[in-house]
């Protein structure tokens, strides 16, 4: 299947029409004036605030939305990219247009994929993945994580993963914040929003949690068309994934037919709702209502209702005046289904922004690099290739000498028999061109073993190798999927996020190489 992120950062024609315009369009496009809903920005002050951090705001500012679900130490890097790119992005509006423009990180404690959200990685000393896995110390599964409590036990854990990690003078401030505040927390979402807040404290972002009282209030009106049209907004979602599918593309989400655009809090549970044609079911609780119990509900309780993934986007819109959403690769593939679905509630769909892409290099890895003429995305072909480019970067000895010198002319002279024979004897030209993919396999062996020839050199290789890709590479995914930042503030401190934000290069849609 074709890559909607990758043909979506390249311009191409038919995804157009599923968005608001070109990525670019977001700096291109001056911002509409919108005023906030009453009482938001007044919420989100002290939000912040209760966070420790200070933010100014008017209620009447453009904004560059971003946001990921809460997980432990601010689980993969990306995270960080996405806010750094709404940051860069925001300021750039703001540059551009002469137009306030405030970036917000949607802290989504709504969600409920615990699984995600209670492990991330540390990169260690020796160039290894470390698992950080929290472990409840009681049933957790169902809650959103703004009720997913923490326990004692992720101490100990911060302690074990600043000894794993690669430390400096800087690791025991680091330390003592994580500690700090994981004591000043009681889920797994009010400590990822106060380490976000640590993170970025010197920037302008604006943290935000879709709890808030004011946020409920205000996403009322989103919620209650859902209840009152159900499944608009799957059948939207589900038509949008068909459009995918006709030009080549996978859909990102696919809704059964009952599915609803929201899910209903119920004893601490966030469950899923569905409607029979009639009324509403939620299986997990052997529940059903009609739409007007379901209304007179979101009247009582607007505090139990959040909007699914799809919804959740519309949600967004009715609170921000959002002229952009900085989004990872699974999310523009996700915003390509949703465009009508902004028009069915009334707002313009804000343009969808590529976040940053990087590859965070310690100094020693980078040195291997160099060493070895490696690539970041030579990685991308495997161990067993790197360490095969590698060993061919640095290994002289007479067998392998010989064979660099002879195998242009070996493999030149069969090729050239299978073209004499193609033009006088089918079945012997066949056996030709079998001819030459013998003989290319003969010669690679016969390299492999002369790169080998040295056991010592060729294990030492390979475990220079393992280091790089573990390091860059690892389980063969983009590091920015699997390691924390923190495999990288323990050693260079809290000013490796001022650095991040200076050096990577928001606006080119390609990966960015950071050497620490």
């Amino acid at each position: 299947m074709l890559d909607v992120f990758e043909d979506y950062c390249a311009g191409a024609l038919a995804l157009g029409p599923l968005f608001a315009g070109g990525p670019r369009g977001a700096l291109e496009v001056r911002p509409r004036a919108a005023s906030w809903p009453e009482g938001l920005a007044e919420a989100l002050v002290r939000y912040n605030a209760s966070l420790g951090k200070s933010v100014t705001l008017r209620g009447d500012e453009a904004v560059v939305v971003t946001g990921q679900q809460p997980g432990v130490l601010t689980g993969p890097l990306y995270t960080i990219y996405k806010a750094i790119t709404a940051i860069r992005l925001a300021h750039a509006i703001e540059k551009r247009h002469g137009v306030p423009c405030v970036p917000v990180f949607w802290v989504a404690g709504d969600d409920h994929d615990f699984a995600e959200a209670r492990a991330t990685w540390i990169l260690t000393r020796d160039y290894r993945p470390w698992p950080f896995v929290y472990e409840p110390e009681a049933a957790v599964e169902g809650r959103p994580m703004r009720r997913v409590p923490l326990a004692a036990s992720l101490h100990g854990l911060v302690d074990e993963a600043a000894r794993q990690a690669r430390g400096s003078e800087l690791s025991r401030e680091v330390r003592t914040f994580l500690h700090d505040s994981l004591s000043d927390s009681a889920t797994i979402e009010a400590w990822f929003a106060r380490v976000m807040a640590r993170l970025f404290g010197n920037t302008p972002l604006v943290l935000f949690a879709p709890h808030i009282p004011e946020a409920r209030y205000a996403a009322r009106a989103v919620i209650q068309r859902e209840i009152v049209d159900p499944l608009v907004t799957t059948r939207r979602v589900n038509a949008g994934g068909a459009a995918l599918t006709q030009l080549g593309y996978a859909p990102q989400i696919v809704k059964g037919d009952d599915e609803c655009g929201f899910f209903l809090e119920m004893g601490e549970r966030r469950r899923k709702v569905l409607y029979d044609g009639r009324r509403y079911v939620i299986p997990e609780e052997s529940m059903t209502c009609s739409v007007d119990e379901m209304l007179a509900f979101l009247d009582s309780a607007p505090e139990r209702f959040s909007p699914n993934v799809a919804l959740r986007c519309v949600v967004q819109q009715a609170l921000f005046p959002a002229v952009a959403y900085v989004a990872g690769p699974g999310e523009v593939a996700y915003w390509a289904q949703l465009k009508p679905l902004f028009g069915d509630f009334g707002f313009d769909m804000p343009f969808v922004y590529p976040r940053a892409r990087g590859v965070l290099t310690p100094t020693k890895i980078a040195k291997l690099l160099d060493k070895f003429s490696l690539q970041t995305r030579d990685l991308d072909e495997g161990r067993e290739a790197v360490v095969r480019h590698a060993l061919r970067a640095i290994v002289r000895n007479p067998a392998r000498e010989a064979l660099e010198r002879r195998r242009p002319e070996v493999e030149g002279a069969v090729e050239a028999l299978a073209r004499d024979l193609a033009d006088t004897s089918a079945p012997a030209a066949e056996m030709a061109d079998r001819l030459i993919q013998r003989v290319r396999d003969g010669l690679d062996r016969i390299e492999q073993s002369t790169l080998e020839a040295d056991a010592v050199q060729a294990d030492a290789v390979t475990e220079q190798v393992r280091r790089v890709c573990d390091a860059l590479a690892p389980f063969g995914k983009p590091q920015e999927r699997v390691y924390t930042v923190f495999s990288f503030l323990f050693e260079h401190g809290f000013s490796l996020i001022g650095r991040l934000a200076e050096e990577l290069d928001v606006e080119s849609f390609q990966g960015n190489e950071v050497v620490l």
